[in-house]
């Protein structure tokens, strides 16, 4: 009787929104790697059953599924899997820190493990590739994961993570697809790997290609972060751009640049075109144009916009906060930050 076929799987790290401040390991990157393997079907970890089916998902913390990976497979009609455990306790890892904090001994244990987890924070400080996450990171985490598991044990302390990869596995084996791309947090790869390499053939994540899309948008990254030095150098750059993000944040560094007038008729522009991608901009979009029509004196504008934000299917937090906010009083400079000035 011939053997039944496994799996071939390939785990790709997340870093939440530390893609933004890794040029060559965005966004962007991340679906080149997925799309470099070829897949038959991608398993979500970061999201648990049946949460792709609530538009309030694209608030996870790893923006890269809704930003690039789930639009694209959506389009192309790859098979989608949220393989994501439920915590049945989300606060029982913070609870059991605050007990250890109250012992001596306690506070001790938890500043021997914080100190193993310093070489960890350094590693993420630096601008990764994907090299750098699987070569430097991932050993690092390890590490740090095996000194707290050695004082914890498995349980609230460890966030029950062996427990959690284990769920995963048994979700992407059960999946039944040849290939299959894991996508997963970075603090979870590396139990994830040890749950699967029993069940699975598993190969490393494939090098992405550094394309232009790739190149613009760590310039848009770079934009979104709203530190740039010289922001009339990158308002020049993001002009070659054609795109309405790179609109919305032009008109963010114009505002920073202390010309909200520019800026007002940047934006009216970029919401006359098709502004529904990525996830994150209807939302901000809409707040900030609200906000600027604000300062020009166009009240009813202003209202209109930011009734615009509480009709969509999704907004993100911020972005409907500072809506609310706006239909409450104008908004003035001197009031609150303009919406979503870090962008997501």
């Amino acid at each position: 009787m011939a053997s039944e076929r496994r799996p071939v799987v390939t785990l790709v790290p997340l870093l939440g929104p530390l893609h933004v401040r890794m040029p060559q390991y965005n966004a962007v990157s991340v679906l080149r790697s997925v799309q470099s393997f070829e897949p038959e079907a991608l398993a979500l970890v970061p999201l648990t059953p049946g949460a792709l089916g609530d538009p309030a998902w694209q608030d996870c913390a790893e923006t890269v599924l809704p930003h690039t990976v789930v639009p694209w497979a959506r389009r192309t009609g790859l098979m989608l899997a949220e393989v994501g455990a439920p915590i049945q306790d989300t606060a029982a890892e913070d609870d059991f820190h605050r007990y250890l904090a109250g012992f001596e001994g306690g506070k001790h244990l938890l500043a021997s493990i914080a100190a193993s987890e310093a070489p960890v924070r350094d590693i993420v400080g630096r601008a990764l590739d994907l090299d750098g996450v699987l070569d430097e990171l991932l050993p690092a985490i390890r590490v740090f994961q095996q000194r707290r598991a050695e004082a914890f044990g498995e349980g609230p302390g460890t966030g029950w993570q062996q427990a959690r990869a284990a769920h995963a596995a048994d979700a992407v084996v059960a999946l039944g697809a040849g290939r299959v791309v894991v996508l997963a947090g970075v603090d979870d790869v590396p139990s994830l790997n040890d749950a699967l390499e029993a069940h699975v053939t598993l190969l490393r994540a494939p090098t992405p290609v550094a394309d232009e899309a790739v190149r613009r948008r760590s310039l848009l990254d770079y934009a979104m972060r709203a530190d740039a030095a010289e922001p009339g150098a990158v308002i020049e750059r993001l002009a070659d751009i054609d795109a309405p993000e790179a609109r919305y944040l032009e008109a963010n560094l114009l505002v920073q640049a202390g010309d909200p007038e520019a800026a007002l008729a940047v934006l009216e522009a970029a919401s006359t075109q098709d502004f529904v991608e990525p996830y994150y901009l209807p939302g901000f979009l809409l707040s900030r144009l609200g906000q600027l029509y604000d300062l020009a004196g166009r009240r009813d504008a202003a209202l209109r916009a930011y009734r615009g934000v509480r009709a969509l299917s999704y907004a993100p937090p911020e972005a409907l906060a500072a809506a609310e906010a706006g239909l409450a009083q104008p908004f003035t400079l001197s009031a609150a930050p303009l919406a979503g000035a870090g962008g997501r």
